[in-house]
């Protein structure tokens, strides 16, 4: 079937809120340590300040979970082109939303990646079309 594979935004979406929680933890103890005197309780605060954040970290990777984040590839892509798709997703997910980069721009670069794969190792062949040397 062709253009029915969506793409799964849930890994990004729970990445994305585990970097939040973590400036957010990062900038709560470095505020901390400069203003508590009192090391002691500073790190019984910061430990259970650590906990809390954690406990909110999971309690909204819950949610994220528990809601589809799964968005359609436009018509007639192949499933085997989203699957591409989804594991640029999955590991450069994040990158890929901070430059505004689209699902379609993801799919345009595999297919052009395919296509000078091609032409370097065209199917009948399995060599390239000129070799390297071939027009001295």
């Amino acid at each position: 079937m062709i253009g029915t594979t969506p793409i799964d935004l849930t890994g990004i979406a729970v990445s994305v809120v585990g970097g939040f929680f973590s400036i957010l933890s990062a900038v709560f103890l470095a505020w901390l340590q400069s203003h508590m005197k009192d090391k002691q309780a500073a790190l019984v605060l910061q430990n259970a300040v650590v906990n809390a954040l954690g406990a909110m970290q999971q309690a909204a990777d819950g949610a994220i979970q528990s809601v589809s984040l799964k968005i359609p590839m436009p018509p007639g892509t192949p499933p085997e082109l989203g699957t591409g798709v989804q594991y640029v997703l999955d590991h450069a997910g994040a990158e890929a939303a901070r430059f505004g980069i689209t699902q379609e721009a993801i799919a345009d670069k595999i297919n052009a990646q395919i296509g000078l794969d091609k032409i370097e190792k065209p199917p009948m062949w399995g060599q390239p079309l000129i070799k390297p040397g071939a027009l001295r």
